[in-house]
C-alpha cells in the first residue's frame, strides 16, 4: 500500500470498534492513542506511512469525503439516500449497523383514510417526503433529530419513521413498527469522484 497519501474517516460511536476490525483484516494496524479514550487526538498514524485515520462524529463524514478532506468514509446507507450527492461514490456495503428503515405508529394498522394530512416526525425528511408523495398521502413533516420515538406520546406527530434494528425501543414505548420503507440499510464505504480517480488503486485494496 504505497504511494499517495490516504486519509481514512472513522465515525465515533458503537460501530467504530466494528470498523477498525474490518480495516485490521485487511492489514490496517492502528497507533495506541486511537484506543486511548482520554487521548485528545483525532489523527492517527497506522502501519502504512501514507494512510491516516480520522476520527469524527457519524454526521460529518459525508461532508468530509465530499469535500475532499478524507478520501474514504463510512456512513450509514441511510445518509446516502437521504443526501444525494453527485459527487459520492458508493464503494462497498458492508454488514455492520444492519437495520430497516420504518414507518411506526401507536396503532397495529394505520388508516390513511382517518386524516387528510398526517403529522410525521423524523431526521429523514427527504426519504420521508418522497415514500409518501408516491403513495398519494398528504403529510407534515416535524423534523427531529433525536428521542423520535416519543413524538406519537406527547402528541407531536401521528407517525414516526426511524431506523429499527430490534424493535424494542418501539416496544418500549408502545409503538408498532407498521411499515418498512427499506429493509436494506447498513454501513457503506464512499469516497468522492476526485479521490477515487486518483487513488482508486489503493482503495480497491483496502475496501473492495
Amino acid at each position: 500500500m504505497k504511494n499517495a497519501n490516504l486519509i481514512i474517516a472513522c465515525p465515533k460511536g458503537r460501530l467504530e470498534s466494528k470498523i477498525v476490525s474490518m480495516l485490521k483484516r485487511k492489514g490496517l494496524e492502528f497507533e495506541r492513542d486511537f484506543f486511548n479514550e482520554s487521548s485528545r487526538k483525532l489523527t492517527f498514524n497506522t502501519n502504512f506511512k501514507n494512510i491516516k485515520i480520522i476520527k469524527l462524529k457519524p454526521s460529518d463524514i459525508r461532508a468530509y469525503t465530499m469535500l475532499g478532506a478524507a478520501d474514504i468514509g463510512f456512513v450509514g446507507y441511510d445518509d446516502i439516500l437521504e443526501n444525494s450527492d453527485n459527487n459520492i461514490v458508493l464503494l462497498n456495503k458492508t454488514k455492520i449497523g444492519k437495520c430497516r428503515l420504518s414507518i411506526a405508529s401507536n396503532k397495529k394498522k394505520i388508516d390513511f383514510a382517518e386524516k387528510k394530512i398526517f403529522k410525521v416526525a423524523t431526521k429523514f425528511k427527504n426519504i420521508t417526503e418522497k415514500y409518501f408523495e408516491e403513495k398519494n398521502i398528504q403529510i407534515e413533516i416535524i423534523k427531529l433529530n433525536g428521542s423520535i420515538e416519543l413524538a406519537v406520546k406527547y402528541g407531536v406527530a401521528d407517525l414516526i419513521v426511524d431506523l429499527v434494528e430490534s424493535g424494542q425501543t418501539l416496544k418500549q414505548n408502545h409503538l408498532f413498527e407498521n411499515i418498512i420503507i427499506n429493509n436494506n440499510i447498513s454501513t457503506v464505504s464512499i469516497s468522492s469522484y476526485y479521490a477515487y480517480d486518483l487513488k482508486k488503486d489503493l482503495i480497491k485494496k483496502l475496501i473492495i
